[in-house]
């Protein structure tokens, strides 16, 4: 039993003199909580996710419907999923903040060099679990992420077949979801908790340095306990009322359930930490797009992995690290640039633009059939819109209509490239339509003129229902198109704000429809 007490004491002792009072450079401030404050919000992260996991169904028939559950029915479910939502978005942003300070204070230098690595895993590991919990959901947005990531999986030499595999395949479905799910609940969370168990150990054997020496300055030391234990923890508790606020008031953004049989219906974009990246790739295509998606990450992991390897600088002062310091500015600033850029260049709601003269019930149809198919999350007009395609400002002046009807029905073929262009399942009708409004673009003799969605998704009604449009006079077909609309109400209801507007303006926008009827 004294053996015992003995050997309690010793480990006592042992954890007071190498944890709690060890000795830390009295300039370690609020900057140093990072790391704490990463593995609380993974803590965060592990049992918010427990609980979520107890009523999630990793199934496609099923998980959307249980996260809704949990989001709508199950007490205190929207408050677990939002902090879980956050807490993954905040550990994203502080495991990279952290790799920040290391970095500029030049905390991987010798002997912290393992340390450098080990958080680097993180990072990435990190990122990886935040991104595939974007897809266990299973709605619109999951499934188009899925199904990019498998696209980009699939362009990636060697391995790039095993990876799409791996992830459920190039078709995703069920096995997709499942592979996800096992990813994002139990193989990613013991690789992170591995890694910051040998993360922490590291920094207890070799210690932590602190700032950059400042010349002439004897800083001190002070013990961890109480004065960075204290920091620490109100890092973690401000954290813990953030996450709160933000479930509360925020929560988390809703999305439909996955069509993967109808129109796209949210334009497919990554999470903002890989935004970046996303930019890049937008300015490859075809064959090229694989030194985008293998040379740059490859390249950029190897600058960082092995920083601690060739810069063999001891020094750690700003002043004496100038190219160092100007590289990493430089990084941040680019990064920052690109995740902007990826940001604004998104398609903006309700910009859509037509010549500015009387357009035909026919060309705003096309107008609407752009919209409902997200034309834009390609295509941009006059700049508005994405520019992962060319920008159609005078595509009527460009291309004839045999060229655009071909293109729409066989992409691969009338390009003579595969995979350029997405092909669209329209029929007859409403592949004439989108004809018609492409044909209608030309910038070069008229101004652009925004179109309202309510005046082209009301005329799409029309298109398709003009059987019952017969009149050759002016005002009778605006009867007719007031009768239509009438009927269609619910249709119109849906889809467009019109339904919302009075009868006379219905019945003027009908005279538009009719005295533009071809």
């Amino acid at each position: 039993m004294e053996q015992t007490l003995g050997s309690k004491m010793g480990a006592w002792e042992l954890l007071k003199t190498k944890f709690f009072y060890k000795p830390l450079s009295k300039d370690i401030g609020w900057w140093y909580t990072l790391g704490s404050l990463s593995f609380f919000l993974f803590i965060i992260q592990v049992i918010t996710g427990f609980l979520l996991a107890g009523n999630y169904v990793p199934t496609l028939k099923e998980a959307y419907g249980s996260v809704e559950y949990i989001q709508n029915e199950l007490t205190l479910g929207w408050l677990i999923r939002g902090v879980h939502h956050w807490a993954s978005h905040f550990m994203v942003l502080t495991v990279f903040i952290h790799l920040l300070r290391a970095f500029f204070h030049g905390g991987y230098k010798k002997p912290n060099q393992f340390i450098w690595v080990t958080g680097l895993c993180l990072f990435f590991l990190t990122a990886l679990m935040a991104l595939t919990g974007y897809i266990l959901p299973w709605s619109d947005r999951s499934y188009w992420a899925a199904t990019i990531l498998a696209k980009v999986f699939e362009f990636l030499p060697l391995i790039g077949g095993w990876l799409a595999n791996m992830v459920g395949g190039i078709q995703v479905g069920g096995l997709t979801l499942t592979r996800y799910g096992s990813l994002h609940m139990i193989l990613l969370p013991m690789a992170i908790l591995a890694v910051i168990a040998n993360h922490v150990a590291l920094i207890q054997i070799h210690g932590e340095k602190g700032p950059p020496p400042r010349a002439g300055i004897e800083v001190g030391t002070q013990p961890f306990f109480p004065y960075q234990l204290a920091k620490d923890a109100i890092a973690s508790l401000l954290m813990m009322a953030a996450l709160f606020i933000l479930a509360r008031y925020v929560g988390v953004p809703a999305d439909p359930a996955a069509q993967p049989l109808a129109s796209i219906n949210s334009v497919p974009k990554p999470e903002w930490f890989i935004l970046f990246g996303y930019e890049i790739l937008k300015m490859f295509e075809g064959k090229s797009i694989v030194i985008a998606l293998t040379v740059f990450p490859l390249f950029g992991i190897a600058v960082l992995l092995f920083l601690p390897f060739y810069d063999k600088n001891p020094e750690r002062a700003y002043t004496k690290r100038p190219l160092a310091i100007a590289t990493g500015f430089g990084a941040v600033i680019l990064i920052l640039y690109l995740t902007l850029i990826a940001e604004v260049s998104s398609p903006l709601p309700g910009k859509f633009f037509a010549p500015d003269r009387p357009l035909t019930v026919k060309e705003l149809a096309g107008l609407a059939l752009f919209e409902k198919n997200v034309c834009y999350s390609c295509h941009s007009i006059e700049g508005v819109g994405m520019k992962n395609a060319p920008d159609l400002w005078k595509v009527g002046t460009k291309r004839d209509q045999e060229f655009l009807r071909n293109l729409l029905k066989d992409p691969d073929k009338t390009l003579g490239k595969k995979g350029k262009m997405v092909k669209y399942h329209l029929d007859d009708a409403d592949r004439e339509a989108l004809v018609s409004y492409l044909r209608s673009i030309d910038f070069t003799h008229y101004k652009a003129k925004r179109i309202e969605p309510s005046l082209f998704r009301s005329a799409h009604i029309i298109y398709r229902n003009e059987q019952g449009i017969t009149d050759r006079e002016v005002s009778g077909r605006t009867q007719q198109i007031v009768a239509l609309l009438e009927k269609n109400k619910e249709e119109l209801h849906e889809k467009s704000p019109l339904a919302k507007t009075s009868r006379e303006e219905i019945a003027q926008l009908a005279g538009y429809f009719a005295a533009n009827y071809k």
